[in-house]
């Protein structure tokens, strides 16, 4: 008998936890009836997100018949913030930023600096009607936010402005050395 492959959880790395966390706090006194339905809204494909501006997560969640967009606004960082981000990364990556992927302690370091990459000042928006704050869209969307950081913790840095090819770009590298992508095959080779 085959199984389909399980999902996995959402919030299941630090990146995308923190993202939980914004719509189940770990001071809420009663349970939330909304949050199994966009649980279920993300299982079931019904949101996109578009994480290619800097600043702002921009959802659109298909519940029944009708469409909503979400979008999520976050800070960018300032400079200085964006440059101990940077040096951040430099100590703790090697090549995993490239390929999306960072460590964990790189996001336990970052919130210890105080440079978390979901902050406080997040602010939601929804085109409903709903009157509770967050509503489902906005909720189902924290949620599909949350698998996109855990699968890609990069995107939650470039979504606050941190440009992660200058993370990758080595200072300790030779001069006489260059990457093997930057050479052309058939210049090389003749």
């Amino acid at each position: 008998m085959v199984t389909a492959p399980q999902l996995a959880g959402f919030g299941s790395t630090p990146w995308g936890r923190e993202w939980v966390r914004r719509v189940e706090p770990i001071t809420v006194t009663r349970p939330n009836p909304m949050l199994p339905r966009a649980r279920s809204l993300v299982r079931n494909d019904a949101v996109s997100v578009d994480h290619d501006n800097i600043g702002e997560f921009r959802c659109v969640v298909s519940a029944g018949k009708r469409s909503e967009i979400a979008v999520l606004a976050l800070p960018r960082y300032t400079a200085a913030e964006r440059k101990s981000v940077l040096r951040i990364l430099a100590r703790h990556t090697r090549d995993s930023a490239t390929s999306g992927d960072l460590p964990d302690e790189v996001h336990a370091k970052l919130v210890a600096s105080k440079l978390s990459p979901v902050p406080d000042s997040t602010e939601a928006s929804c085109s409903c009607s709903g009157r509770i704050d967050p509503c489902l869209h906005v909720t189902a969307a924290t949620y599909a936010i949350s698998l996109i950081v855990d699968r890609m913790p990069t995107s939650a840095l470039a979504v606050r402005g941190v440009d992660l090819s200058a993370a990758t770009t080595s200072k300790d590298v030779p001069r006489r050395w260059m990457p093997i992508d930057s050479l052309s095959a058939t210049a090389f080779f003749g």
